[in-house]
């Protein structure tokens, strides 16, 4: 799916543009094979007009001396010459007199045969007859410069019609197949080519979903565009891979390495409170003692990210969810009291990391207790969905604005709210639930309305021993 429309696969869509393009071929080449036949057939079929008359006229006509000798000689001529099948040869003599050759074609149905036979110069004529169209050619006859008759050769054009007709029906049906075999080959050519780049998207798709910049999509055919892509892939997760390693060594280094002065900083802190005696002292000192105690714990988060994205293995072991859900309660509650509400199955375990699930929760409560407000209501709910475990945390709070719901898991984010309600916060605390979630296997999704409240949602396998006991009969 792409920006909601279903997009044709590529394969399909190659192979169809390949057999458009064959169909628009074969269609030109038909047209043209049609055309070149039309007018060679024309062409044949005049010259055999021609000649007939011209058979005539050099021939039994030379001899004619004057008008009454034209009727003998065209009779004789017209009963001893062969004409071709469809055509008919005529001649009138001076006397009216109109002496046809034997053929299919019957001159006097032809329209106009009347002006075709008293013609006075010689032309072409296209006219209709019983059967269609009709092609004809009429030839003064004249002696010492005077007419003494007319010689009219005729064909039907139905044989020319019959002759395209069965041409175009071969050239359709040769045509069709012709289409059918070069799309099946064309299937065949394309599936091949695609074949390199189906393997290169299974390998992205597999790297997305593990995360493993490691791996490489690789290309063992020639170094053509597809392997010079596979190339700069390859080339450009190296080049990945190394900057988010440098990240996480750096996030692990430099939070591994503030723990120790940090917490050398607070117990020198600790034992100057001792010395201290007057008040605004002792309250100043008491502030840079919190100051350190909150980047102690943004250095704790930041390390749990770097060895999260190492991989950092978690326990599995079924956690009965009502126990964790009230854990996580309590020591979201510390922070302040708000009303909640608890609704969990009975018997719901889940299959998760306890000591992490638990972080995980309490994390949620937290950000709750803090962004929710005072007159907020807290609601934890679990069931068993679709062979899952769904523990859901829902506020009554002002909710999160839709600008922001696209960043909530990420890391250091802090939308304005956040800022201004919580400034103690770090902007981790969700981006953990995200990271921790994931590593149990799990999902976190987050759905907020405005001056409704937030809900976060978490998504865990269930245990493959453990079955969640019935729910007793209200």
């Amino acid at each position: 799916m792409t920006s909601g429309r279903r997009t044709l696969p590529l394969t399909f869509r190659l192979t169809a543009t390949y057999a458009l393009l064959v169909a628009a071929t074969l269609l030109v080449v038909a047209a043209v094979a049609i055309q070149l036949t039309r007018s060679q057939l024309a062409r044949s079929l005049d010259q055999g007009l021609v000649a007939a008359v011209e058979s005539f006229r050099r021939g039994p006509a030379t001899l004619v001396r004057d008008p009454d000798d034209l009727e003998p000689r065209a009779r004789a001529w017209l009963q001893r010459t062969a004409f071709a099948g469809g055509q008919v040869v005529a001649v009138r003599t001076a006397a009216g007199e109109v002496l046809t050759s034997p053929g299919q074609l019957d001159l006097s149905s032809v329209e106009g045969s009347d002006e075709l036979l008293t013609a006075t110069t010689a032309r072409w004529w296209d006219l209709q007859g019983p059967d269609g169209s009709v092609r004809a050619l009429s030839v003064p006859l004249t002696i010492d410069g005077t007419q003494s008759g007319t010689i009219v050769a005729a064909a039907s054009l139905a044989g020319e019609e019959e002759t395209l007709a069965g041409l175009l029906s071969g050239i359709g049906w040769a045509s069709g197949i012709g289409l059918a075999f070069a799309t099946v080959l064309g299937v065949l050519a394309v599936r091949r080519t695609m074949r390199p780049l189906r393997r290169m998207s299974s390998a992205v798709e597999a790297i997305e979903a593990t995360g493993d910049l490691s791996r490489r999509v690789g290309h063992h055919g020639p170094a053509d565009e597809v392997g010079r892509l596979a190339e700069a892939f390859d080339a450009m997760l190296a080049r990945l891979e190394e900057a988010f390693s440098s990240q996480r060594r750096f996030l692990s280094d430099a939070s591994h390495e503030l723990r120790t002065p940090l917490q050398v900083a607070r117990g020198q802190l600790e034992l100057l409170d001792e010395g201290l005696r007057g008040a605004e002292a002792r309250r100043s000192l008491a502030l840079a003692a919190e100051e350190l105690e909150r980047m102690r714990r943004i250095v704790d988060d930041l390390l749990l990210l770097a060895r999260l994205d190492e991989g950092m293995p978690l326990r599995r072991e079924p956690v009965e969810v009502e126990l964790a859900v009230r854990e996580a309660l309590l020591r979201g509650m510390l922070l302040a009291r708000r009303e909640h509400r608890v609704d969990v199955e009975p018997g719901l375990f889940a299959q998760a990391d306890p000591d992490r699930l638990l972080q995980v929760l309490t994390n949620l409560v937290t950000n709750a207790v803090r962004h929710a407000g005072e007159d907020a209501t807290i609601s934890i709910t679990g069931r068993r969905a679709d062979g899952r475990v769904e523990i859901a945390v829902s506020d009554t709070g002002p909710g999160i604005p839709e600008e922001e719901m696209a960043h909530v898991f990420d890391r250091l984010y802090r939308g304005n709210a956040a800022r201004t309600g919580a400034p103690a916060g770090a902007g981790l605390g969700l981006a953990i639930v995200a990271s921790l979630t994931k590593a149990m296997d799990g999902d976190v999704s987050a759905s907020s309305t405005p001056e409704k409240g937030t809900t976060f949602t978490v998504d865990l396998p269930v245990p493959p021993d453990v079955r969640p006991a019935p729910v007793p009969a209200s």
